[in-house]
């Protein structure tokens, strides 16, 4: 009964051990940063940072964050928002990905520029916001509102590297709207506005000015953090605790002593 005993109570210790480094390990390597987040007067544009794997497609939100419906005209019909593009910076673009698309929510339409329009760079666009979705994309709450996914295809070049910023998706640059809308607005000449009622534009400051009303925020990409497996999170937890292991061990050997040679 006392070997049992003493058997059964090893088990209980080592299973217990499995338990506490099993919850320990569920942390992965690294964090990603955050993203600028809604900000008092801007309209901020923001792709998401993201753990990417080789292999595989993803697609990627573009989250609108917005404090901007004070600064909305009265007689504002249509927001424009142009960008010379949209594209994959470092590595991202050189090695290991490909633009495919972009998908707009409702109420979100994409205008594109040219004939040529290049979609693995997804560039020269403007994308423009109905007044029936003004409430809605221009006083967003804290957490935003999604209002496009960028597709990407990430290929089996990417290297296993944890923590490793690969390069970025980003907006590039602003251009002037008079590509998209300049045979119906020809007195426009700036990259973001809204078209009033009788026609004209109301123009909002962009990046690059001293009162820009508008954030674009890129999205850095992360090779999705290795999970480490039962076994090496035991080990793991076990090197860590160094000295305490060990005499928490010889503690257990004096206690089944003790119930051996009774």
């Amino acid at each position: 009964m006392k070997k049992f005993l003493a058997i059964l109570l090893s088990v209980i210790m080592l299973f217990s051990f499995g338990i506490i480094a099993f919850a320990e390990g569920e942390e992965t390597t690294g964090d990603l940063p955050n993203n600028i987040g809604k900000k008092e007067g801007k309209i901020v544009l923001s792709i998401e940072n993201t753990y990417i794997e080789a292999s595989k497609e993803y697609s990627i939100p573009v989250r609108l964050y917005a404090d901007y419906l004070s600064k909305v005209p009265a007689d504002a019909e249509k927001l424009y928002i142009g960008a010379a593009g949209i594209d994959l910076a470092g590595d991202m673009k050189t090695e290991y990905a490909e633009l495919k698309e972009i998908r707009f929510a409702d109420g979100v339409s994409l205008e594109k520029v040219e004939a040529s329009y290049d979609p693995t760079t997804l560039g020269y666009m403007a994308f423009g916001i109905d007044k029936a979705h003004f409430n809605e994309y221009l006083s967003t709450s804290d957490e935003g509102i999604i209002i496009a996914y960028i597709d990407i295809v990430v290929n089996d070049n990417l290297p296993e590297e944890y923590g490793v910023d690969f390069g970025q998706l980003y907006f590039d640059g602003t251009y002037d709207l008079n590509y998209t809308l300049g045979e119906q607005y020809p007195e426009i000449g700036q990259s973001a506005g809204f078209i009033l009622a009788d026609g004209t534009f109301s123009v909002i400051e962009t990046p690059g000015s001293p009162d820009d009303d508008i954030v674009y925020d890129t999205a850095c990409f992360y090779h999705t953090p290795y999970v480490p497996t039962w076994k090496e999170r035991l080990t793991t937890w076990a090197k860590a605790q160094g000295h305490l292991f060990v005499s928490f061990f010889i503690t257990i050997l004096e206690v089944l002593d003790s119930f051996l040679t009774k």
